[in-house]
């Protein structure tokens, strides 16, 4: 066997860059006016947190559970493994992922932080969740098309910051939990953004970091 330092990550990538960004764009082009779809249901998410109800709580919760289950599936074990193997193995974590944070909205286990004694955490929650749903932009404006832009609730980049920022606005002990998938999935991106030369890789590691701090930033029994 070889050394393995004289391996680096661009030996183990199956795909060149321009497969890469081909992928969204077909994938894009497949369910195309899902977008709009997703981003209205994203919108939704992004209201009713902010309501911060325990029903309307409830109901962003379920979608984006569901926005979990159709990344799995349809993107998972429908294009992305046609360029990575791996596909087939990650699709059952977004599953994961998906069950877990219907069953938070299901069983009402989704307490929010106030945005008056959680000023800072829920400020960064929010922010991180409006990236989310605004990561097409984010990423045109990094240099990639539109055409190759990834949506949340059809592509998993947009859909791990978007649940991270949901997340960081919980108060109970659960978010940590909640967290470990979508942050897993922020670091593997950009591993893999960093190594295909995008420059667009930032965008992930950046938002998980605040949401991190956001997710970590003590709480106090007073809750919305």
């Amino acid at each position: 066997m070889g050394d393995w330092s004289s391996y680096s990550l661009s030996d183990f990538l199956l795909f060149s860059p321009q497969v890469y960004e081909r992928l969204f764009v077909l994938h894009n082009q497949d369910f195309w006016p899902a977008q709009l779809v997703s981003l209205g249901l994203g919108a939704a998410v992004l209201i009713l947190l902010v309501r911060g109800t325990p029903a309307s709580t409830r109901i962003a919760f379920l979608i984006l559970g569901a926005a979990w289950l159709v990344v799995g599936g349809a993107f998972f074990l429908g294009r992305y493994q046609t360029i990575n193997w791996l596909g087939s193995y990650i699709a059952p974590l977004a599953g994961i992922q998906g069950a877990l944070l219907i069953l938070l909205g299901l069983r009402g286990a989704t307490g929010l932080i106030s945005s008056t004694n959680h000023r800072v955490a829920h400020t960064i929650g929010v922010g991180v969740l409006t990236s989310g749903l605004l990561y097409p932009v984010i990423e045109v404006a990094t240099g990639t098309s539109m055409r190759g832009a990834q949506f949340f609730g059809l592509t998993p980049d947009p859909t791990a910051v978007a649940s991270l920022g949901a997340i960081a606005l919980l108060n109970g002990r659960v978010r940590l939990v909640s967290a470990l998938i979508p942050a897993m999935w922020c670091v593997v991106t950009a591993l893999t953004l960093s190594t295909l030369g995008r420059s667009d890789f930032a965008i992930a590691p950046v938002l998980l970091a605040l949401a991190i701090l956001a997710i970590a930033w003590p709480r106090t029994t007073h809750t919305s």
